[in-house]
């Protein structure tokens, strides 16, 4: 499947204790005295419950190295004295994602409040990111849940079904564009987190590009951010 790659990341052990924290806190916003953490209700942010360090990590030490290689060509992550088009040049290690938000989906079968599983699945959409990682949690006997992928914006195959990942592994990463279109199907039994991180290039390419002509790939110049409408 083009542009999307998958890589085992995490241990059992690790998504186990993970998994187990975000069932505690979900468990403790039904009370009365946290009701307005809201847990539960909407994606955890890890920053919000302290765990930010877990990004971080993925982040400088995964997401950034990797995807310089992985998406220099098709997101331009590769800065050669100004030319994003230049993907060749391998002298400049400045990395081009400098931010990162991280948090925690589910999906079940049964979805409830209290498990911070809120609904059964997730209809076609693409991220606002340049780079998605998203690692399967568990747990380890849910069933159905796959990701499923439409095509790149402002391709030919925007739309279309160019594949999915079928159940994924616990542990296991995606990584992939923010603009590829993807889903996830209906979870049939048990519950299924997923750890997702978003990295974005504020410093460069947002700092040059209207965000919303980026993720269309759009190419013209009927942008009302543009030089013509300023």
């Amino acid at each position: 499947m083009f542009d999307v790659y998958s890589v085992p990341l995490l241990t059992n052990e690790f998504c186990g204790l993970l998994r187990k924290t975000l069932r505690e806190l979900s468990t403790l916003a039904e009370s009365d005295e946290f009701s307005h953490l809201q847990f539960g209700r909407r994606v955890i942010d890890l920053d919000t419950i302290g765990l930010g360090w877990i990004t971080d990590l993925l982040f400088h030490m995964f997401i950034q190295p990797i995807s310089r290689h992985l998406f220099a060509k098709t997101e331009k992550l590769v800065d050669c004295g100004g030319s994003a088009d230049d993907v060749k040049c391998e002298s400049d290690t400045t990395p081009v994602l400098d931010w990162r938000q991280g948090y925690v989906a589910g999906y079940s079968a049964d979805p409830a409040g209290s498990k911070g599983v809120t609904r059964h699945r997730l209809v076609s959409h693409t991220d606002d990111s340049e780079v998605t990682m998203n690692c399967c949690l568990g747990e380890e006997t849910f069933e159905g849940g796959n990701v499923e992928f439409f095509g790149l914006r402002g391709t030919s195959e925007e739309g279309q079904l160019v594949g999915k990942v079928h159940r994924p592994n616990v542990g296991t990463a995606l990584l992939h564009s923010g603009r590829h279109l993807h889903a996830v199907s209906d979870v049939s039994s048990g519950d299924r987190y997923a750890l997702i991180v978003w990295s974005r290039s504020w410093g460069r390419l947002r700092s040059n590009t209207c965000p919303c002509c980026w993720l269309n790939r759009r190419q013209d110049s009927t942008c009302i951010c543009g030089k013509r409408w300023n």
